[in-house]
């Protein structure tokens, strides 16, 4: 048995990183209007906010398309050239992606291998941790039931919060129904918050008048889990927002000075939901100590 995982770029992680970890990673697809481009392919994260700004008045929208299943049947045909039996998919959240959903109903077509396919649940960082995991305990030679039982552990671990500077792209793209907000209020008043609940579902949490205050609440609820017995990894993410980010490390490093939260970006592919303004916070549990007694750096 020789198992291979194989995610996207909305995981948060790029080509060189995916080559260090033996990761089979696919470029997430972006429609400028008539124009697709292919996440850190050739379109950086930089480049997509400046497109998105650029935009802003016309009726030039930004999209995210589901990937091809032909495209991923022809990388699993590879993979099969390769020797690999069974390829673990690790996809975003079915709450914004239909991927996995479609992926399992095509499995069945590609017959050189077996096709597992793993909803995540969440997106960006609690994504990636997913692969990573999947993909150390794979080198270390685990079996398909043993990565899909550490990626439950892992997976039942994850949070995600956004707040967002206008609920509109959301709107647009329909992954969130605003009529699920707390009190049926359709439109909150400031910054929409949005997260991630246990079963994948974006949805808006309420609203904040600052971005600071958002923060506080993201702390709190990231302080139970610190309380706990496991380690946990806590990442920012940000939207292009340097400035925001550095003024969130800050506060964040204050309250918990013995954690070490992790930077990210929040890439095209997430983007397009929540637009140029968003910052978010993510974490769960470190997947380096779901690893056998070997910890991977």
């Amino acid at each position: 048995m020789k198992i291979a995982i194989l995610t996207d770029t909305s995981s948060g992680i790029d080509f060189p990183e995916a080559r260090e970890r033996q990761i089979t990673l696919l470029p997430a697809p972006i429609m400028f209007g008539n124009r697709q481009y292919h996440e850190y392919q050739d379109l950086s994260t930089a480049d997509y906010y400046r497109l998105m700004r650029l935009a802003k008045g016309s009726k030039v929208v930004p999209t995210a398309p589901q990937l091809s299943m032909k495209t991923l049947q022809a990388v699993c045909e590879d993979l099969a050239g390769q020797g690999v039996t069974d390829v673990i998919v690790i996809g975003p959240s079915l709450g914004i992606s239909g991927v996995i959903n479609t992926l399992a109903a095509y499995t069945s077509t590609i017959e050189s291998l077996h096709v597992l396919p793993w909803d995540s649940r969440g997106i960006l960082t609690t994504m990636g941790e997913q692969a990573r995991l999947a993909a150390a305990l794979a080198v270390r030679g685990a079996t398909v039931e043993d990565i899909f039982a550490q990626l439950t552990v892992l997976r039942q671990t994850a949070h995600s919060a956004f707040v967002v500077d206008s609920i509109k792209p959301l709107l647009r793209t329909g992954e969130v129904n605003p009529s699920h907000s707390p009190g049926s209020t359709p439109l909150l008043a400031g910054k929409p918050i949005l997260i991630f609940d246990p079963s994948g579902k974006m949805r808006v949490a309420g609203s904040s008048l600052r971005l600071k205050g958002a923060l506080s609440d993201f702390l709190d609820e990231l302080a139970t889990d610190l309380a706990g017995v496991v380690p946990v990894k806590a990442t920012i993410l940000n939207a292009d927002q340097p400035e925001a980010t550095a003024r969130w490390v800050s506060v964040a490093q204050e309250r918990f000075p013995t954690v070490k939260f992790d930077v990210a970006l929040i890439g095209p592919s997430f983007g397009v939901h929540v637009g140029d303004g968003a910052m978010g916070l993510a974490w769960c549990q470190d997947y380096r100590s779901l690893l056998p007694a070997e910890n991977e750096n």
